[in-house]
């Protein structure tokens, strides 16, 4: 959030005696200049009009009461994705998730073949299951052979602590910083549907990405890195129709950006998107589809 201290204008007034010849230089105005102040009004207002569009979300995902961060999920999903060569799969996926210690399984059931394959991971130690044979790898003892392995489970993390503070904003809300609206947008669901929006940037520590391979440690003078976040709100209901996270530190990384469609209540009362596409930069096509 910005701080209206932040936003104060330092004025430094001349002070003239009066004895002073009629030649001396006025007093400075008391009042700072238009431009000046116009562009305070503007950042207030900016950061006002993103506050409210995120109470709106809020409001409409929980009703009144707000909620505490939820330290877990467990869902079944039918999901679409590439796989590394570019085959179409297709697949059901039960997937189970702790925030602390965090954990994360999932269970995928493809659609055509049948096979059955589970992949978790604990802290550093990620494993893949052969449900049929019941043959276990892990991953995380061998990272240069399966790197693409290790990348795409540490990119399911980044997705699912990612669902869980898009599902509960009251959770993620306390973390962000610089919030503000931006202007008007459309965002276009599944359906086709198009869906008028307020656009609101903000930051949140970055608790998703590593730093880049090979990169230097970081010193004790250097900012903790953060995530530059776009929330796209429906600007009638307040209905999350789309987000994009974007890693400071990881240019090497392109943007994540995140399309919901059909909002629909929970058995805890929350409204939740029944159906997520997620896509990687500017990508046109999603990289990953999920209904719920």
């Amino acid at each position: 959030m910005l701080r209206p201290a932040s936003l104060l204008l330092v004025l430094l007034a001349a002070r003239v005696a009066a004895q002073q010849a009629p030649a001396a230089t006025p007093p400075a105005s008391a009042e700072p200049p238009a431009a000046s102040v116009t562009a305070a009004a503007s950042a207030d207002e900016a950061a006002r009009a993103g506050q409210a569009a995120l109470d709106l979300a809020a409001r409409f995902q929980r009703g009144d009461t707000p909620r505490s961060a939820p330290a877990s999920l467990h869902g079944l999903f039918n999901v679409s994705a590439e796989d590394a060569k570019g085959n179409l799969i297709k697949a059901e996926v039960e997937r189970w998730y702790t925030r602390s210690p965090e954990r994360l399984l999932t269970r995928r059931t493809e659609e055509l073949t049948g096979i059955s394959s589970s992949v978790g991971s604990l802290d550093d130690v990620v494993w893949f299951r052969d449900d049929r044979k019941g043959s276990v790898v892990i991953y995380s003892d061998d990272p240069e052979t399966f790197d693409a392995d290790l990348e795409l489970q540490r990119e399911q993390l980044r997705l699912t602590r990612l669902l869980l503070d898009a599902c509960v904003l009251d959770a993620l809300r306390p973390r962000l910083a610089d919030v503000r609206a931006q202007g008007q947008g459309e965002v276009t669901d599944v359906d086709g549907g198009v869906h008028a929006v307020t656009l609101v940037d903000a930051t949140a520590p970055d608790e998703f990405f590593a730093p880049p391979p090979g990169a230097a440690p970081p010193s004790p003078d250097d900012a903790p890195p953060r995530l530059s976040l776009r929330f796209g709100i429906g600007t009638d209901d307040g209905a999350l129709w789309s987000l994009r996270v974007q890693a400071t530190q990881r240019p090497d990384l392109p943007p994540m950006r995140l399309v919901f469609a059909l909002h629909g209540p929970t058995r805890g009362g929350l409204n939740v998107p029944g159906n997520i596409q997620m896509f990687r930069g500017a990508e046109a096509q999603p990289a990953l589809k999920m209904a719920i």
